[in-house]
């Protein structure tokens, strides 16, 4: 006759599982940490659309403006500023606008913010600071490239709810 075996008793014991536990926890903690900051980052292509929207159309806005106050404001380019026998260009001292609201904006340096972030608004005076929660932006006109008779350069500044400046630049010549 054959002697008893006792059967096999699968599983795990108790040190196998508290080292699995363990390996399992350090693992989870390693890919969290690589995760949590990709998570705070995926934001961030979201906010660069949006403020290469804002960019772009403010932008478009400010250059489809005439390019002084003493300039030919409905398009045709009948005169220029500072042309014998017109009004000289308008000084980089008085860059801003001159006492309109931005739905009255004519030319290119009423835009001008003194180096002030303001909220964003839309071409009329709006406030669309509830569609674009946190944003801001700043304007700086300046002639000092090319002297106030020839061009000013537009940089236009859309700063994001993340705290990154999107900026955008363009001559307007005297033409």
């Amino acid at each position: 006759m054959r002697p008893y075996k006792q059967p096999f008793a699968g599983g795990f014991t108790l040190i196998e599982l508290i080292v699995g536990i363990v390996v399992l926890a350090i693992s989870l903690v390693v890919i969290t940490s690589f995760l949590a900051p990709q998570a705070l980052k995926s934001v961030d292509p979201v906010y660069e659309v949006r403020s290469a929207e804002l960019g772009s159309s403010l932008m478009n806005e400010i250059l489809g403006k005439s390019f002084d106050e003493n300039s030919d404001h409905t398009g045709g380019g009948l005169w220029r500023c500072s042309e014998t026998g017109q009004l000289s260009c308008t000084a980089a001292s008085d860059y801003g606008p001159e006492g309109e609201d931005r739905g009255q904006y004519n030319d290119v340096d009423d835009y001008h913010t003194n180096g002030n972030f303001i909220t964003i608004d839309d071409s009329l005076g709006v406030d669309l600071s509830d569609i674009y929660r946190n944003f801001s932006y700043r304007v700086n006109v300046d002639s000092s490239d090319h002297g106030i008779n020839a061009a000013k350069r537009i940089d236009v500044i859309i700063r994001a709810p993340n705290g990154i400046d999107y900026a955008f630049s363009a001559y307007r010549w005297n033409y």
